[in-house]
């Protein structure tokens, strides 16, 4: 999943229920596979500093900052924007399939582990942590972190082993209070399609709210809280997605693709450019196209 950063077999740990897990840090940005993953049983994402934005289908974008995480339900479709891992820290965990997670339940209770897959089917959202589980997180990447994991120390494993259910505890609280309390918005969807539709007017997002039936305001808040990012940044990555893909299918000159893209100069296509993906346009197209 992520080259050479070491993965873990959640058997090894006697956590039977997870069939892999891993922590990762990217220092810089990271080509990865633009493939799209569907995973049999749930993925637990935490983020522990930076960020990581996902496609989804329907040419969706969900942006995972540091301090909040993600559950991916099953056989839920998505991949990194852009195939690129911008800098971040991050842990990951994929469950085994439900009904094989319930039966070989070792470190959660089996009850548990199904009323955590009823809540990953709900709606995808990012969910913010408390302090409680960043630092389980922290403590848990430190231990992951140590090179004498990789060699079995029976009280190293016991310690990740009671982190981890620490971190699958505090996040289930943490998810049940969200997906009480919220539901998907129309507005919001409503909102990802005419910024999808209108990528290169610049509407302003008054109007757009205005065209929507509610305010600026309350557009942003729900838009943050589903999406995890606001709608401009949305727009904006939604150009650089679209700009990826020229730089990667065509010959195109970068100038060409940054005014195409509604871009002043291809100075300042390159420095959002960067921002978002970590890299510049010409670094880019050096990696999809295998010459870097």
């Amino acid at each position: 999943m992520f080259g050479q950063q070491p993965t873990f077999s959640g058997a090894d740990f006697a956590a039977t229920e997870i069939a892999y897990f891993g922590y990762v840090q990217f220092r810089s940005a990271v080509a990865t596979s633009d493939s799209w993953e569907r995973h049999e049983g749930m993925e637990l994402v935490l983020v522990r500093s930076g960020e990581a934005c996902w496609e989804l289908p329907d040419n969706r974008l969900l942006r995972v900052s540091g301090g909040h995480g993600v559950l991916f339900p099953p056989h839920h479709r998505h991949r990194i924007v852009n195939g690129v891992y911008t800098p971040c820290q991050l842990f990951w965990a994929e469950f085994h399939p439900q009904e094989a997670a319930v039966e070989n339940a070792r470190l959660i209770p089996a009850e548990d582990i199904a009323a955590v897959y009823e809540l990953a089917r709900l709606p995808t959202s990012p969910i913010r942590f408390d302090d409680s589980l960043m630092r389980n997180l922290g403590a848990l990447c430190g231990l992951l972190s140590d090179d004498d994991v990789l060699l079995g120390s029976r009280m190293l494993n016991a310690e990740i082993r009671a982190k981890i259910y620490a971190l699958f505890i505090d996040f289930w609280k943490m998810l049940s209070d969200e997906r009480s309390t919220r539901a998907v918005s129309p507005i919001v969807r409503n909102a990802e399609l005419l910024l999808q539709e209108e990528m290169d007017r610049d509407e302003d997002i008054d109007t757009i709210s205005r065209r929507l039936g509610c305010r600026k305001s309350y557009l942003y808040q729900l838009f943050r809280q589903e999406v995890g990012m606001a709608p401009n940044d949305y727009r904006q990555r939604l150009r650089i997605k679209r700009s990826c893909d020229q730089l990667a299918q065509t010959d195109a000159h970068i100038t060409d693709i940054a005014m195409h893209m509604g871009y002043s100069s291809s100075q300042y296509f390159s420095r959002v450019f960067k921002k978002y993906v970590g890299v510049t346009p010409k670094s880019y197209r050096a990696w999809s196209r295998g010459q870097a």
